[in-house]
């Protein structure tokens, strides 16, 4: 295991991996429709800086816009920043469709094509599904 997947495995028993709202019951087995996925991307170093504002426009906007999306939390690597992992959350099958389809998330697919190495989707089962992310407030 490399060292960014020990990282975010981590990150994820730490956060459940599961969002949900504040008081809402556990799912029931079977019952979570969620889809989780960590996209781990690698960006030519040239195109980094770029990459990472058409990254951060996305996730805000899909965020903000899209009620399916749950969440968008990306992390880079601090000894190669290059090396990017995105954990999304989406409530189900739907959300995660209408969200590749969106203007916004086309805009930043193709806008990035030239700029991404390689990029791997991995599909994610949350370990304790009941546990929240909870948001933060400076």
């Amino acid at each position: 295991m490399n060292g960014i997947a020990k990282i975010c495995g981590a990150a994820l028993l730490s956060l459940g991996a599961a969002v949900q709202p504040a008081g809402a019951e556990a799912p029931q087995p079977g019952a979570d429709r969620r889809i989780v996925r960590l996209a781990r991307i690698e960006v030519h170093p040239e195109h980094l800086q770029e990459y990472r504002k058409l990254a951060a426009e996305v996730g805000r906007t899909s965020f903000r816009k899209e009620e399916g999306v749950l969440t968008l939390f990306s992390v880079a690597e601090k000894d190669h920043p290059e090396r990017i992992v995105i954990l999304e959350i989406y409530r189900d099958e739907e959300s995660y469709r209408r969200h590749v389809a969106s203007a916004h998330f086309q805009k930043y697919k193709q806008g990035t094509l030239h700029m991404v190495k390689s990029l791997e989707l991995v599909s994610c089962d949350p370990l304790v599904p009941e546990m929240l992310i909870k948001p933060f407030r400076p």
